[in-house]
């Protein structure tokens, strides 16, 4: 049950990617991760409380609360808020596949901070991961015309918009790795559940005061106005950020944690029919190979 449900948090975040992306249409990266934190964190107080009759985690010590709330900050206020503005310029399918470096940043992060040792077989997987991501990502989109690619494209291959995606979708991965270590620093004695709602709690917080330092924390609010986009951002933030969160724990304390770390990092296989049922993508061969070669390379680092 622990490897199914790591599978399953895959391929929900997957979808709750492509959901995402389709909104990032309509509103602002900030103000969807501001509803996204908001709800997820009301849903998982509320899981908290019905499982142990307390919506906030007791006894938490000073030290670990400071590295949940930097944690908080870090990967969720800054870096999914980058991950949003990726979604909006390169699709869910190519950001979820430069997501699958996470995990490799993540332990070079570790190594220095939390004295994680880096071997050679972690090396290489994180080598296959990379190659992966970057063979895909600089494919110039079968969609668009050639004289518009040469219009368009530099010497990466990609449009100034897409580069400016997979900047965001770098700096997400670099804000997610950042929150693994500054989670594992305090969040040990909280738990996976309590240590998500202090996360999502801050990220909400630091996300509402900027809003309303701004001004905007009310136009924040206009996906819910309407019927369609309110049920499409309720749907999203269930799907990928609350059950994706359980499912991982689930699947990190019941399976061995590398095979379950490998199975979490498939998405980008799941996005793929996906991008071709709900958004009309047409996939090459490269792109196909390039994603599994991405997620091998996720593997070989998680289980070597």
């Amino acid at each position: 049950m622990g490897e199914l449900a790591a599978l399953v948090a895959a391929a929900v975040w997957a979808g709750a990617s492509i959901l995402w992306a389709r909104l990032g249409r309509e509103a602002t990266a900030r103000a969807l991760n501001f509803l996204k934190c908001a709800l997820a964190a009301l849903a998982l107080a509320l899981t908290l409380w019905l499982l142990e009759g307390e919506a906030w985690p007791g006894g938490v010590q000073p030290t670990d609360m400071m590295w949940l709330s930097l944690s908080g900050l870090v990967g969720l206020t800054l870096g999914d808020t980058a991950y949003i503005h990726a979604l909006q310029r390169i699709g869910a399918r190519r950001t979820l596949l430069i997501w699958a470096l996470a995990p490799g940043v993540s332990a070079l992060l570790a190594w220095p901070i939390l004295n994680e040792p880096i071997h050679g077989a972690m090396l290489l997987g994180m080598t296959l991961t990379l190659g992966g991501v970057g063979w895909v990502v600089v494919e110039r989109s079968p969609e668009a015309p050639l004289e518009k690619q040469r219009a368009t494209t530099g010497r990466s291959g990609l449009t100034r918009t897409e580069r400016v995606g997979v900047f965001f979708a770098l700096l997400a991965v670099l804000g997610q790795a950042a929150s693994n270590v500054l989670v594992k620093l305090g969040g040990v004695e909280v738990g996976a559940l309590g240590a998500s709602v202090v996360r999502l709690s801050v990220a909400a917080m630091g996300l509402g005061i900027y809003l309303g330092a701004l001004g905007r924390l009310a136009e924040a609010m206009t996906p819910m106005r309407s019927k369609m986009s309110g049920a499409t951002v309720v749907l999203a933030t269930l799907l990928g950020t609350y059950l994706g969160i359980w499912l991982s724990a689930y699947g990190v304390l019941h399976a061995e944690v590398g095979v379950a770390a490998s199975l979490n990092a498939t998405s980008p296989l799941f996005v793929l029919p996906l991008a071709v049922w709900l958004e009309g993508e047409r996939l090459s061969a490269r792109a196909i190979l390039g994603a599994c070669v991405a997620v091998v390379g996720v593997a070989v680092f998680f289980v070597s």
